[in-house]
């Protein structure tokens, strides 16, 4: 049973530290797409990413123009 817990406790902790990762490095994506440094990508800055250009609208959430790092997150995740 100590055995299990130890285990469990142990993918819990790698899994936690794969998400600090991956979250650094959807960071790291939004700062080169930022090429003015506002915190935000706007449709121009996207060009970059055809993908992400493409869809642009779907993930500008609140329909103002630019993607913040959370409206681009959802885009990286997928």
């Amino acid at each position: 049973m100590k055995y299990c817990t130890q285990l469990g406790l142990s993918l819990l902790l790698l899994s936690s530290c794969c998400s600090f990762a991956t979250t650094d490095n959807i960071a790291e994506q939004f700062k080169k797409l930022d090429r003015n440094e506002d915190g935000f990508l706007t449709r121009s800055e996207s060009a970059k990413d055809p993908a992400l250009w493409s869809r642009f609208k779907n993930y500008d959430s609140d329909k103002d123009g630019r993607l913040s790092l959370p409206e681009f997150s959802l885009y990286a995740n997928k």
